[in-house]
């Protein structure tokens, strides 16, 4: 005969068993719904503008200078007549942050240039800035051991002045501003101003020579 301890209580006695850490499965419909909102919430702050910017990517590289200068009007940035855009360039900032780019009449810009604009980008006149490019506006604050980068930004203006050059693969840190007539050189990393009618290359970006003015 089994002893009555060998089998498992029965009945009003059962002990009521609970298992800790143990969740119910989220509701299905609950969690479609959050998608939606979620979904909604990401589609409102688009901006249709930036996305039909960036279809350009798809027209062949240096063609339709112009018709690219007015494309990029078009999604707000403020752009003067006489500039040429030569391929896809990339608008990164929150949304309707394309005010804050600003190109001079007679300004040229190389394919695959990045304008990070979470504060104001501004080129003087005839301005050329080299293929890949990259200037950024925003940097982040310094927080302890744990997490060194803070995500709140801190965002500060570049000024590019008239007649300037930045080469390929060149890097504007937020803040700099770069002289009238100075040249920044390929793949130069930049994070201090630029006196006019220099020549700097580097990592950080150094005076190389003195560049004679007009």
């Amino acid at each position: 005969m089994t002893s009555p301890l060998a089998r498992p209580p029965v009945g009003a006695r059962a002990p009521v068993v609970r298992l800790e850490g143990v969740h119910k499965a989220p509701d299905r419909s609950s969690v479609v719904a959050r998608f939606v909102d979620e979904a909604r919430d990401a589609l409102g702050r688009v901006d249709a503008r930036r996305i039909a910017w960036d279809m350009t990517r798809w027209l062949p590289e240096f063609t339709l200078s112009r018709t690219r200068a007015h494309l990029l009007r078009l999604t707000g940035c403020d752009v003067r007549q006489g500039v040429g855009v030569l391929g896809p360039v990339r608008l990164s900032g929150p949304h309707g942050s394309a005010r804050n780019l600003r190109i001079g009449s007679g300004c040229v810009i190389a394919p695959d240039v990045t304008f990070s604009l979470d504060s104001t980008i501004t080129l003087g006149e005839n301005v050329s800035i080299g293929p890949r490019a990259m200037l950024y506006t925003a940097t982040h604050l310094i927080g302890p051991s744990s997490r060194r980068m803070q995500f709140n930004t801190d965002a500060r203006p570049i000024v590019v002045e008239d007649g300037a050059w930045v080469g390929l693969g060149a890097i504007l840190l937020a803040g700099v501003r770069i002289g009238r007539g100075a040249i920044v050189g390929a793949g130069a990393v930049v994070s201090k101003d630029v006196p006019e009618n220099v020549l700097v290359a580097g990592n950080p970006a150094q005076i190389l020579e003195t560049l004679p003015g007009d």
